[in-house]
């Protein structure tokens, strides 16, 4: 049965009193080791399952389980769901989780009838098999609609610390009818909804033709607009519409040519409504650099690099280039503080900051002490915050870890037990990062790696980039190397360069670089991912290491979007 830990610390207190005689376990079902877990109490921070350490319990100190949210648990919830659903109508089923884990649900019915319920779009769905339940998020092939009367979906629902399971009957005539699945009721044929009731008992006239499978160019024509759409890439889906006039005169059957001509009409509509927001992206990108406003650069021109990651054009590369070389000149100057922005806030409204020195009191030597204290304790409070990210260049890390030893000198004993602790640990992980790391065993310079054992170590390296982007993870090449084994051979510099190479370019041109998942949690691959992103078109300057930690977060935050449900 799956469990969600409640994250307040009142709220786990009242769960381990309701859970008193129960054990959990890091379920195979979910991807995980098998080893027993204990809850992990926090007052500062979420409470957390966490395994026992090695040799407890049977416990391991190692698990790569990709995901831990709730949804990770979403085929044993419709498991439940559907077994509770069936025995209330008097009726049994076999359950089994084909590979991968998580992803397919297979249900086969006492009477003989199976169908399979597909959570995210991993498998591809068969219709041969028995009538499959797809989840919301999963694409039909085209033409789907046009061939059968309906098509059911499937959605989780978060109530509390449960999931809520629904099922939703889609069809050509009217939008999805989502109703719980505690309300569907059993047929000889399997589910049935009231919305699938109505489709059927219309008259036959009234159903849609059947009509032929679309020819295998207009359903790649379908798929990569509706691919590079949900991507996001303005410029990709121009030059699809742009380049499919030609290939329309081709087609001479109706049906298939209205189907294509649907689809590329739905792409100028999104076409036309994107280019709209990218242009006033880029047009408030060219006002700030106009006004020289430095934090307003940065700023829209995170948002309109990534918008163009993967196509711009030649006036959107221009304006791209002129906002690098602007932050390039302003990265040396300071920011400016809080009251001089403040300060200049209220001068572009017309009015003056208002001096306080008449309207206060002398302030005491002792309330002053305290004032500089308490600042000394919020600047040492987001300091620490501030480490306890992950994605930040070793140079920056280091001048924040001087500006902390300041800080906790000025802030004196109004330091909590708790923040002390996290001080100390980060000074640790400071203290190990300095150490040098053992050498690997040198390989002889004649020794280079062949072409196909590099080809081979990329494959296994983007499997294992997509999991940790549908994991919303980063990875290190260490990481990476613990997790693949002799997969990821030993590599030098310009090896590992040529692999991320490769990594990325077996991506779809709708696809964000999954290099960028290396590259945020390992700075030591920034540069394999500046030179990766350059051959496919990009423009990414290799003296400015901040504006490309700033490409990389960016791209990072899409790839998750993108992988999130694939």
């Amino acid at each position: 049965m799956p469990v969600v830990l409640p994250i307040e610390a009142i709220a786990l207190d009242a769960f381990r009193r309701r859970h008193r005689g129960d054990s959990f376990w890091c379920g195979l079902l979910l991807g995980g080791c098998g080893a027993r877990l204990a809850d992990k109490l926090y007052i500062d921070r979420q409470c957390h399952f966490q395994h026992y350490p090695a040799g407890q319990h049977g416990g391991e100190a190692v698990c790569r389980r990709r995901g831990v949210g709730e949804s990770s648990a979403d085929h044993l919830y419709v498991k439940g769901a559907l077994a509770s659903s069936l025995a209330s109508h008097g009726r049994a089923a076999r359950f089994s989780y084909p590979d991968p884990i998580g992803s397919v649900l297979d249900v086969a019915l006492a009477g003989g009838r199976q169908f399979r319920v597909h959570l995210d779009g991993a498998v591809q769905p068969s219709w041969h098999d028995g009538i499959p339940i797809l989840g919301e998020g999963v694409a039909l092939e085209p033409g789907t609609l046009s061939r059968c009367q309906y098509v059911y979906r499937v959605r989780l629902q978060s109530e509390g610390t449960q999931r809520r399971v629904w099922i939703g009957t889609e069809s050509l005539a009217r939008p999805t009818q989502w109703v719980p699945l505690a309300e569907c009721g059993w047929t000889a044929d399997g589910l049935v909804t009231e919305a699938a009731q109505r489709i059927r008992s219309q008259p036959d006239a009234a159903s849609p033709p059947r009509a032929r499978p679309l020819p295998e160019a207009v359903t790649r024509l379908i798929r990569g607009l509706e691919s590079a759409q949900r991507s996001g890439t303005v410029e990709h889906v121009r030059r699809l519409c742009e380049s499919s006039d030609a290939f329309l005169h081709k087609i001479l059957e109706p049906h298939t040519r209205a189907q294509a001509q649907q689809a590329l009409a739905e792409a100028r509509t999104w076409l036309d409504a994107h280019m709209g927001y990218q242009q006033g992206v880029f047009a408030d990108l060219q006002q700030a650099l106009d006004d020289k406003r430095a934090w307003d650069v940065r700023e829209h021109y995170n948002r309109a690099t990534a918008l163009t990651r993967r196509g711009a054009s030649d006036a959107e590369r221009q304006v791209l280039h002129n906002a690098r070389v602007f932050l390039q000149e302003k990265n040396h100057q300071p920011a400016p503080d809080t009251e001089a922005r403040r300060r200049e806030a209220l001068r572009r409204v017309g009015r003056q900051p208002r001096s306080g020195a008449a309207l206060r009191r002398p302030v005491t030597r002792l309330e002053r002490a305290r004032s500089q204290e308490q600042a000394a304790m919020a600047r040492v409070q987001r300091l620490v915050s501030d480490l306890e990210q992950t994605h930040m260049s070793s140079r920056r890390r280091e001048a924040k870890l001087r500006e902390l030893q300041e800080a906790v000198s000025d802030a004196d004993g109004a330091l909590t037990g708790t923040l002390l602790r996290r001080i100390r640990r980060l000074r640790e992980e400071a203290r190990a990062a300095d150490k040098p790391a053992p050498s690997p065993p040198a390989r002889p310079a004649a020794a280079a790696l062949p072409e196909e054992t590099l080809v081979s170590a990329a494959a296994a390296v983007r499997g294992a980039l997509k999991r940790a982007a549908r994991a919303q993870q980063t990875l290190t090449w260490a990481a990476l190397e613990e997790q693949l084994g002799s997969a990821l051979p030993a590599m030098t510099e310009l090896e590992r360069q040529r692999l991320v190479a490769l990594v990325d370019a077996a991506s779809k041109r709708e696809e964000p670089l999954l290099s960028s998942i290396l590259a945020a949690g390992d700075p030591a691959m920034a540069e394999a991912y500046r030179l990766s992103a350059n051959l496919l078109g990009g423009d990414l300057p290799a003296d400015d290491r901040e504006v490309l930690r700033d490409v990389i977060d960016a791209d990072v935050r899409q790839t998750h979007t993108f992988w999130r449900h694939r």
